[in-house]
């Protein structure tokens, strides 16, 4: 004998139960009353017990079998009020996700990443941490975090693109002097006092890499590891920095600074969202991704981002 009790056949011995009539319960129910009589026998055979009385006016419940239905009821209702609540969750997420930032995002996007989460997924507690690419790395690694921004995400065999975002190249320099237009070639950088991050930064590999394939030579007069450092020195005239149009727009709202797009090289940044390879995520990380990119599209379309979003999975370049 099968022994297997078909969640559907509890649901209808409770209707018919509280309709004492297996004919109005097939009715109400749609299905065929003899088909409905057979599924009644086999949950009586399955169980081992008598459920009905049956009589010219309907059936009623045994003795056994109205304890039955009200252990039934129950446990139906706690499996409909369960199957609600996941339904409500993953409408509207809850739990913490920890999401690991970098410098050059700048503080408004993180600002607006917090409350435009907090406005639409109001049960998700979201957590920033800032750091560079190999901390980001280091942090989905031990769990610390769930998602990260990173760049240089093929030299990381444990992080997972969600997307690649390939960033337009920017020159910057102070406005006092500033001899260029909006565009500028690589080569033009010759000769410039650059004030680069030091090894192994993502921006300084990827500008020696383009500066080698075209054969220019490079100065770089500061080294300077702080993001907000390198703007003051360059709005103080001490020389140039490279930069995503990300990691300035807010400054280009001021009088201190100029930009030029760098054209025709192959310097380009490209910046993920990352997860931990293989890693199943919850509900909630899931919209905070969707969230992000998003975001970072209307970003664009405001013209605060440059740049193009990569399809078809990890970017093929060679740590902020």
């Amino acid at each position: 004998m099968d022994n297997q009790i078909e969640l559907r056949a509890l649901r209808h011995f409770i209707r018919v139960s509280e309709l004492g009539s297996i004919s109005r319960a097939a009715v109400e129910l749609r299905i065929a009353q003899p088909a409905l009589s057979r599924q009644m026998r086999r949950l009586e055979e399955t169980l081992g017990v008598q459920l009905f009385i049956r009589d010219g006016r309907g059936v009623r419940l045994t003795e056994t079998a109205a304890k039955l239905r009200d252990e039934v009821a129950n446990v139906l209702l706690r499996l409909d009020n369960a199957c609600l609540q996941a339904r409500i969750d993953e409408g509207s997420p809850s739990g913490v996700i920890r999401v690991g930032v970098l410098p050059n995002l700048g503080p408004t996007f993180m600002a607006e990443l917090i409350l435009g989460c907090r406005q639409q997924f109001p049960r998700v507690k979201l957590k920033l941490i800032e750091g560079f690419t190999y901390q980001t790395a280091n942090w989905i690694q031990s769990k610390q975090i769930d998602l990260g921004f990173a760049y240089d995400v093929d030299s990381y065999r444990h992080l997972s693109p969600e997307f690649l975002f390939k960033e337009k190249v920017y020159l910057v320099g102070s406005t006092k002097n500033w001899p260029f237009g909006e565009r500028v070639l690589l080569s033009e950088l010759e000769g410039l006092p650059l004030i680069i991050p030091a090894p192994p930064s993502y921006t300084r590999r990827r500008l020696e890499a383009a500066a080698h394939d075209q054969q220019v030579e490079l100065t770089f007069k500061y080294e300077i590891d702080s993001i907000p450092l390198i703007k003051r020195m360059i709005a103080l005239d001490e020389g140039y920095g490279i930069f995503s149009r990300a990691c300035l727009w807010e400054d280009l709202e001021g009088p201190n600074l100029s930009v030029a797009a760098i054209e025709r090289s192959s310097l380009s940044f490209e910046l993920a969202l990352t997860t931990a390879y293989g890693t199943i995520l919850p509900a909630a990380a899931r919209h905070i991704i969707s969230f992000v990119e998003q975001m970072v599209r209307r970003y664009v379309e405001l013209g605060r981002w440059s740049g193009e979003f990569i399809t078809g999975g990890p970017s093929s370049s060679t740590n902020t």
